[in-house]
């Protein structure tokens, strides 16, 4: 039999509104599209593009999953280059998430079969698409759908499941009811290979079955134990799951007892059929981690962590490669017994946080730039803090189950998820406590609390239609009859769009003069160096856009990029060791076809797996002396050395008259071991001199107190570069990572003009100054003097201190 509505009457068994799903799938994407990066965007996108071009594995957890599908839909999906395909994809996956919550919502706002207010389509299907508009509009979920990113997929699993439950419910007594559980096991199984974020849903599904099974129980004795039984084992299973995405062990033992527990009882009262499907299926979803194994055997270009052994798979699911941090210790400061442990200054910052984040949501556009508590997003912050509040009490009144299952699902995205990860202050605020780099987040962490933000749009779409329905109701009893009766409350739910155009210009990754920012900066660095040359590089935005340009378009393949940050670890030096000599093309750098040598270089260096392995940081007991070439380096007894510094100083020692070397301008002074003696500028890489001295004619005093090679930084910045539509804007106003990295692009025009002026060049100081400045305006005393009807370069034009 078919379950019982919240009110104890008879079902609405009216069949839902797919075409209107997908009419709201439709415009949700297209206002992604609109707004779509069209190439590489920075942080994690170009990493996950190229391992979807090559197979290849990203950080961990190695999201196989994610890989594998943006593979497979960039073959079936031959629009626009590679990245634009899979930024696509991602629009897609959250249009169909919005298209479910659509379902979801417009089913709870039906109530039951004898509510008057159920059939009122403006009130069920208005108040189901302003949801779905309202939360898929929010600022974090549009970003994040407008590029290659993991959440989204998350999102569309957890979108699913909700519209499953929902049949669930409809279907209880029928076939199709366990049928619709076992697909929500298998959605939660096969997520795990794309983000953990989607089996924050389990809580949510727990919740409403256990609501639902409750309130309105099925009428025979047995039927009802068969469904409490299928409620534990998928209780039992979701247990499982997290700590097989975790890695925990511990969880996954006590998972494990969990499932056992229920799958006995299940058995007992006639459900062990069910219980023994579930654990296959569970099974069969979880498999995609063996593409890791397959895969990393194969030894793809990218292959991090090497997940080639079943100890060092677990490892990956288990994330070994990061410091641990536990909820309850202080995050800047390392796990263990010397940790001072969470305060409550703390816990009010990450809280802090975390409303810094929801207010970004509804109008981020008014003041795209300004991280904190804007005040010309404060009115709308609270309108949708508002609206979202009375959503739920109007939820609470159509459908306390599907209530339960948004309001859970909001907790466990958002509040308790903050509590768990434990981040370290953000990247905005509470410098004055903590004013050290180190001590906060690398990058705002808004889109970790991605789905919590998509539930609150609901609320408030569904309190829109609430207000609708009241404003409906005081019309009639006014007297009011006709077209206005309709039309004007239904305006009401016209607030919904609000997001799209508040948030418009802060969301779109396609419009701004940043576009394709992340791409030519990766072009330009690729660019600086020579056939064959080696690039040290520090992080995420100065590595994985190469590595997307070199692993997807083919753009300096020859050029070997050394990240840093991964130096540390046994893995990468052996794959740099491994991995294939590729050969400098001349069509794709026609400037540098002089400097190719006959035959490509060998392999990056020759340490074994044994030594690489014997590798440890160390304080040097005694002095060390290093030498290549023409460099002759002493480090005093009690110098820190880590591995990657090990590393830096064997790929040197074994290159310098083999190949080129050079320092990214990204990676900071502390990473370069005390060699800027033997550093110039060639514009945004400085060129380590280890096999004879540089031509001492081409070189001016430039920034940082180093040297600057004049015509290949010249020739490089004015006529190799490529920087988007960075100069077409009058002014760029752009948020953190995009103005970081106009900055450095700034550096070699800087340069120039502190070497033009040195030299006497007036007209050519000013122009690299002009363009300096316009990037980022390190020396604003030069504006005024620049933008005078004949420029002046005055004394304080002196940029040797920029460090």
């Amino acid at each position: 039999m078919t379950n019982q509505s919240v009110s104890g009457a008879s079902p609405d068994t009216r069949r839902a509104p797919y075409l209107v799903a997908v009419a709201v799938f439709v415009t949700v994407l297209a206002g992604y599209v609109w707004t779509l990066a069209p190439t590489v965007t920075f942080w994690d996108a170009g990493e996950f593009i190229a391992t979807a071009k090559i197979l290849g594995i990203p950080h961990p957890p190695g999201t196989p999953l994610f890989t594998m599908l943006a593979n497979v839909w960039a073959r079936l999906v031959p629009l626009g280059e590679f990245a634009y395909r899979t930024n696509l994809m991602t629009a897609v996956y959250s249009a169909s998430a919005a298209a479910f919550f659509f379902l979801l919502v417009a089913q709870a706002m039906r109530g039951t079969a004898e509510d008057h207010a159920g059939r009122d389509r403006i009130f069920t299907l208005g108040g189901g698409i302003a949801a779905a508009l309202t939360s898929a509009f929010s600022f974090t979920v549009w970003q994040n759908s407008n590029e290659t990113e993991v959440y989204m997929v998350a999102a569309l699993s957890i979108a699913a499941t909700a519209w499953l439950a929902w049949l669930w419910r409809r279907h209880r007594g029928e076939p199709r009811g366990p049928h619709m559980l076992l697909l929500i096991v298998y959605f939660a199984a096969v997520s795990i290979g794309n983000h953990l974020l989607a089996l924050l849903v389990g809580p949510a599904l727990i919740g409403f079955m256990a609501h639902v099974l409750k309130n309105h129980p099925l009428q025979n004795e047995s039927d009802r134990k068969v469904e409490w039984g299928q409620w534990g084992v998928l209780t039992g299973a979701w247990a499982v799951l997290i700590g097989v995405g975790l890695g925990s062990t511990n969880l996954l033992v006590l998972g494990g007892i969990a499932f056992a527990a229920a799958a006995f009882y299940s058995a007992a009262v006639g459900g062990g059929r069910f219980a023994v499907t579930v654990l296959l299926i569970a099974v069969v979803g979880a498999t995609t981690y063996l593409f890791l194994y397959f895969r990393a055997n194969v030894g793809p270009f990218i292959n991090e962590a090497d997940p080639s052994t079943w100890s060092s798979l677990w490892d990956v699911i288990a994330r070994k490669q990061y410091p641990p941090r536990s909820p309850w210790d202080n995050p800047i400061y390392p796990s263990g017994p010397g940790n001072p442990g969470r305060s409550i200054y703390l816990m009010a910052l990450q809280a802090q946080n975390y409303l810094q984040y929801f207010d970004w949501q509804w109008a981020k556009g008014l003041a795209p730039t300004q991280p904190v508590f804007a005040g010309a997003r404060l009115p709308f912050t609270l309108l949708f803090t508002s609206l979202g509040i009375y959503g739920a009490a109007v939820l609470w009144e159509r459908d306390r189950s599907v209530f339960w299952f948004l309001v859970l699902l909001f907790v466990t995205t958002g509040p308790a998820l903050m509590g768990y990860m434990n981040f370290k202050p953000g990247s905005s605020l509470g410098w004055s406590r903590f004013p050290e780099l180190d001590m906060h987040e690398v990058r705002e962490r808004d889109y970790f609390f991605t789905v919590s933000f998509q539930v609150w749009g609901m609320f408030a779409g569904i309190g829109l239609a609430g207000i609708y329905r009241e404003l409906r109701g005081r019309m009639r009893r006014g007297g009011e009859t006709g077209g206005r009766l309709v039309a004007a409350p239904a305006l009401v739910l016209g607030v919904g769009l609000l997001p799209f155009l508040l948030n418009f210009n802060a969301a779109s990754r396609r419009h701004g003069p940043e576009a394709t920012l992340a791409r030519d900066f990766a072009y330009d660095v690729l660019q600086s160096a020579e056939p064959y040359g080696i690039i040290f590089t520090n992080g995420d935005n100065d590595t994985f856009p190469l590595w997307y340009l070199q692993e997807t378009e083919g753009i300096r393949r020859d050029v070997a990029v050394v990240n840093l940050s991964l130096g540390n670890t046994d893995w990468y030096l052996r794959q740099l060791r491994d991995n294939p000599v590729r050969p400098f093309e001349p069509e794709q750098a026609p400037w540098f076809v002089p400097f190719a040598p006959e035959t490509p270089p060998p392999g990056l260096h020759s340490m074994t797996d044994e030594q690489i392995l014997n590798l440890q940081p160390q304080l040097l007991s005694s002095e060390l002396r290093f030498t290549a070439g023409r460099i002759d380096k002493e480090y005093p007894a009690g110098t820190p050395l880590y591995v990657k510094d090990i590393l830096m100083l064997r790929l040197i020692q074994e290159n310098w008259d083999r190949r080129p070397i050079y320092f990214s301008l990204t990676v900071g002074g502390g990473n370069w071991l005390q060699l800027d003696d033997y550093f110039t500028q060639e514009a945004l890489v400085l060129r380590l001199h280890a096999a004879g001295e540089p031509d001492t004619s081409r070189l001016a005093p430039g920034i940082m107190n180093l040297p600057v090679d004049m015509p290949r930084t010249d020739s490089l910045a004015w006529q190799v570069y490529r920087y988007g539509r960075l100069f077409e804007a009058d002014t760029l106003d752009m948020i953190p990572t995009n103005r970081n990295i106009a900055t450095n692009l700034s550096y070699p025009f800087y340069a120039l003009g502190q070497g033009y002026t040195i030299t006497g060049d007036t007209e050519r100081a000013v122009e690299n100054f002009r363009r300096g400045i316009h990037l980022a305006p390190i020396f604003p005393q030069l504006a005024p003097a620049l933008t005078a009807p004949e420029p002046v370069i005055p004394d304080s034009a002196d940029s040797s201190s920029v460090n």
